[in-house]
């Protein structure tokens, strides 16, 4: 494992696993370049939605254009979903985007795979590796760990439909919610 950097959480370690399997007969050349483009900046990650993440890579002056098609859960496992974070309290859009670690091994007890591996992930990308996953694949795939890691109930979303709910409340319901949006602190009035 890399540290902390890659995988602070349950659930960005999740998701980190799927690229630094142990399981892996020989050790992948190309995941240190991987985890430098990350953390250097050179990814970015346009569109992280429900299904589908779409990132820009740019190494050597050059910009690749890596689409994730993250299959997401069926039927039956977004009943088991529902069910976890039902009974952690979590249901019907009740949480932010910070989830408790304990919650990926309650999902993994209940049969819930929460990552995806790359051979699962339809990849696109214009460079002309012939490994794959690719290095692009590989940099979007850390940097999808990092804003994972910054919140974890994306990889839900990630992963799910609009029944599984995360993220929001609803509109006008802070007596629902256990937090404060930092917009909705008054800096004149903080210390009164």
């Amino acid at each position: 494992m890399t540290g902390a950097e890659f995988g602070a959480t349950a659930w960005g370690r999740v998701w980190l696993r799927t690229i630094e399997s142990t399981a892996a007969s020989a050790p992948n050349a190309q995941l240190p370049q991987a985890r430098r483009l990350a953390r250097g900046g050179a990814v970015t990650l346009t569109d992280v939605s429900a299904g589908r993440v779409d990132a820009e890579v740019a190494v050597k002056q050059k910009s690749y254009a890596i689409t994730l098609e993250v299959p997401r859960w069926d039927a039956d496992a977004l009943v088991r979903v529902r069910e976890v974070l039902g009974a952690a309290g979590l249901g019907d859009g009740g949480a932010s985007g910070d989830l408790p670690d304990a919650l990926v091994a309650q999902l993994q007890g209940a049969g819930i795979v929460v990552a995806a591996t790359p051979a699962e992930c339809g990849a696109t990308c214009a460079c002309t590796g012939r490994r794959a996953p690719c290095l692009h694949h590989l940099a979007t795939v850390y940097a999808l760990v990092q804003l994972i890691d910054e919140e974890p109930a994306l990889a839900v979303r990630l992963r799910s439909d609009a029944s599984v709910a995360l993220g929001s409340a609803g509109p006008g319901s802070r007596e629902q919610r256990d937090w404060i949006a930092l917009a909705e602190v008054d800096p004149a009035s903080f210390y009164d």
